[in-house]
């Protein structure tokens, strides 16, 4: 439980507004398909709309969850930047193969959701563990926040 309250605390110490409820984009490398359902579940029981690059979502729709397939970003207009421009997500789930290449998906992805201030997550268990802060009902009011400018050394 302890990773789970750092995690929380480090994202809003980062900046991050905490939302129980909005959109996740769920885009990850085929290894990570087998088990991105079950994190997919715990996003969807809290209501989130998810959407999904069209490889995930079929793991996820295999597993009975409703979600919106987004193109990638070569393949439309339309696609998994212009939604993370929308302000449709509030959290992006993205794994990426091996090698940080600037041109993959998976890295424009990441940077975009940055400049947007959205928590890009880049791990299975992350991801995992965020959805379980998010179902807890960890708040901000609830978690002892250090501010790390202030401590007196």
């Amino acid at each position: 439980h302890n990773f789970e309250e750092a995690l929380f605390k480090g994202l809003i110490a980062a900046g991050y507004k905490m939302k129980k409820s909005g959109g996740a984009l769920i885009t990850v490398r085929d290894t990570d398909q087998p088990e991105i359902a079950g994190i997919a579940k715990k996003f969807a029981d809290m209501g989130f709309s998810l959407y999904a690059t069209v490889g995930t979502a079929s793991a996820i729709r295999e597993a009975g969850i409703e979600v919106s397939v987004v193109n990638k970003i070569y393949e439309s207009d339309d696609n998994t930047m212009t939604l993370v421009e929308s302000g449709k997500v509030d959290y992006v789930i993205s794994t990426s193969a091996k090698g940080r290449i600037p041109t993959r998906d998976s890295v424009k992805i990441r940077r975009k959701a940055v400049e947007h201030a959205i928590p890009c997550l880049t791990s299975l268990d992350t991801a995992s563990a965020l959805a379980n802060i998010l179902k807890s009902g960890y708040t901000q009011d609830n978690t002892e926040l250090v501010d790390i400018n202030n401590i007196n050394n």
